[in-house]
Parts: structure tokens; C-alpha cells; sequence
């Protein structure tokens, strides 16, 4: 599909993109997944050192939990948005606020301690249209809001648009669509047509398999065809 590089960790898909300095990683997965991480890193000739910037795609624990010694490994730089800083720099998760029948039968009975994670500082804090050139990357970071106040999406400049939990694929959903958990729904349609003006071409998600923009295209036409 393209240059994105997709390390599958089980539950939350973490993605590398490469530039002649050396990598952008989305998102770090769980605490228990660094064992998988390294394999996966070693498999694709990827050295530690060589990850220059992590994003974080929104402050939940599937997504920070090995932040903490996935920074102090790679010695990377943390890229937040501002409405996430307080929840990564204290280790903890944004609220969740589950609309699937799945999530709404799981959630409640998940212990608070699962969504702790270890605490870091961002080093770079944003608040929309950040560019990845300084890190060898021609891409930019755009707030996208509706899963969490500060999710954020990453899209290169070939279209390759790396949207975290700004849809939802199995197991979260049947199949890939809204997500099955977000705060506000009209700021993830708004999210979605702003993905799309953006030029997005490949769609990568954190639960589940990436896919190409017209599945989010059709979904938005039917809405408003609805209304």
C-alpha cells in the first residue's frame, strides 16, 4: 500500500515511517508488548536508536503504555497534542465513553489500574498543523478531535494518512467504521471530512487493517444523504 511500516502488536498496531535520518513512530501499544515491539523492530532492521519521534495518536493506555521505555530506549522526542499533555505528563487515560454494546458490557469491568500508565513529559506539545520536515519527513501532524479531545492524525504528503482510533476495525467492530468509543460524534464526522480534504489516499488504524479512503467517503455520503 505504501512506505508506512506497520509493527502488528497484537490489540494496537503501532507504524513507523522512515526518512533518511531515521524513523516517526504512531503510537507505542501496551507496557506488555515491548518483548513483540523488538522482535518486530529487529525483523524489519530497525534500530532502537535510529526512532527520532514518537506521536501519540490520543492519551489511552493501548496506545502510551510502553512510552515510557519506548522513550527512554529510543531517546525519541514525544509528540502530544495540548488536550492530551496533562494526561500523558500524570499517566493516565482521557475518559472513555463507550458506544458499542461490546465496549459498554467490557469497560465497566475493566480495573481503574489498567488505564495507569508511567508518566511522561512531552517534549513537544501542539495545537494543529505540525510538520514532520524537521524529522526528514514530508508529512504533517492535524488535530482531528471526536475519539478524544486531542486525537491527532498524521498524513504524508503521498496520501498515507495514519488516523489512530479515528475509526474502529475488529475487534472493537464487526467492521470498520465509527468508533466504538469517542466523546463527541460530530467532531469525528467533522474529523473525517478534514482527513479527506487533507488528501488522504491509505487509511491506517490502530485496531485493525488499513484500507483505502473511499470506505470513509461512502460512510460520510450516506450521512448526509440521510439527513
Amino acid at each position: 500500500m505504501s512506505d508506512v511500516i506497520h509493527l502488528n502488536l497484537g490489540f494496537t498496531n503501532v507504524y513507523l515511517l522512515k526518512s533518511d535520518s531515521g524513523y516517526v513512530q504512531f503510537d507505542t501499544g501496551y507496557k506488555h508488548n515491548m518483548k513483540k515491539y523488538l522482535k518486530l523492530l529487529e525483523k524489519n532492521q530497525i534500530l532502537p536508536e535510529e526512532i527520532k519521534l514518537i506521536i501519540i495518536n490520543h492519551a489511552h493506555f493501548d496506545h502510551t503504555g510502553a512510552l515510557k521505555e519506548t522513550k527512554e530506549l529510543t531517546k525519541a522526542q514525544v509528540l502530544v497534542h495540548e488536550n492530551e499533555k496533562e494526561f500523558v505528563a500524570k499517566g493516565i487515560s482521557a475518559e472513555v465513553r463507550p458506544h458499542t454494546f461490546l465496549t459498554k458490557l467490557l469497560i465497566p469491568t475493566m480495573p481503574k489500574s489498567w488505564a495507569r500508565t508511567d508518566p511522561v513529559e512531552p517534549d513537544i506539545v501542539i495545537i494543529d498543523n505540525y510538520s514532520l520536515e524537521d524529522f526528514g519527513i514530508k508529512a504533517k501532524v492535524i488535530h482531528t478531535p471526536g475519539h478524544t479531545p486531542g486525537t491527532i492524525s498524521v498524513i504524508t504528503e503521498d496520501g498515507d494518512a495514519i488516523v489512530g482510533c479515528n475509526l474502529h476495525g475488529p475487534p472493537l467492530r464487526l467492521r470498520r467504521g465509527f468508533p466504538a468509543i469517542y466523546y463527541d460524534e460530530e467532531s469525528i464526522w467533522k474529523s473525517w471530512e478534514r482527513i479527506i480534504e487533507e488528501g488522504a489516499k491509505n487509511i491506517y488504524i490502530s485496531h485493525g487493517k488499513p484500507f483505502k479512503v473511499d470506505l470513509m467517503k461512502k460512510k460520510l455520503a450516506k450521512r448526509k444523504k440521510a439527513k
